[in-house]
């Protein structure tokens, strides 16, 4: 297979164009993009605690209260981690071979941003490493405590922020500019993160949850476009 990258500006396809056979790999590599998304709403659906919570106390009491339904939460993260730095992969990578600069600004941006997610301690690991190991919630609570007081959690904390936020937007003008998919799903794609942490922010749950589902949106519609002609950056796929 060889890397061969597109013209800077690739045309959407004519409306009712003939769209090529959908390949084993197009469709794989869409299913991906849309599963990184959906899997945040999966993975907080599943959390026996509030996306929201603030209280360091009051989520480990809530995983210790329910720690079959957290362990699956866990996994569901875990999961949401791999999936989603190869979504932010792929649709940096689909935006780059129709505007390089945007593409690879987006793919620092965001994909940075999502890796970054990933580089501070996770409470429900962390938490159910404790309780499994007989430590009591008052210990787990001044070790998770501990750890966000550190410099480097919070540095994640800010570049996940803003990569996330800043790189969708980044990624939204690149489809915008190439018109390779509809407009309004370069909007939603804009709108996406921004909304997201306004949920956190505020502790508007819902908000947070409609964020991620207009991210589904939008990378879905990407991943259409991939089903049925690629992503315009390597031959074949």
């Amino acid at each position: 297979m060889t890397a061969t990258p597109s013209p800077a500006h690739i045309p959407a396809a004519a409306p009712g164009a003939a769209a090529e056979r959908i390949r084993p790999l197009r469709a794989v590599t869409a299913a991906v993009l849309v599963l990184g998304p959906l899997l945040f709403i999966v993975a907080s659906l599943l959390s026996p605690y509030d996306m929201t919570e603030d209280k360091t106390r009051n989520i480990v009491a809530d995983i210790a209260a329910n720690e079959g339904q957290e362990k699956a939460a866990a996994w569901a993260w875990l999961a949401l981690g791999i999936a989603m730095a190869a979504a932010a992969i792929l649709v940096s990578v689909y935006v780059m071979a129709r505007s390089p600069k945007l593409g690879l600004a987006g793919l620092l941006l965001f994909g940075g941003g999502a890796t970054a997610a990933n580089l501070a301690p996770s409470y429900d690991f962390v938490t159910l490493a404790g309780l499994d190991k007989g430590v009591d919630q008052v210990t787990i609570v001044k070790v998770l405590d501990g750890g966000d007081s550190l410099a480097m959690p919070a540095v994640a904390g800010i570049w996940f922020i803003a990569g996330i936020v800043f790189g969708g937007i980044v990624l939204g003008i690149g489809l915008l500019r190439s018109h390779a998919v509809p407009a309004w799903a370069a909007w939603v794609l804009m709108a996406a993160m921004p909304l997201n942490v306004l949920g956190w922010v505020t502790g508007v749950a819902a908000l947070a949850y409609a964020g991620f589902a207009l991210l589904t949106v939008a990378f879905a519609v990407v991943a259409m476009d991939i089903a049925h002609h690629g992503t315009g950056w390597v031959r074949g796929v």
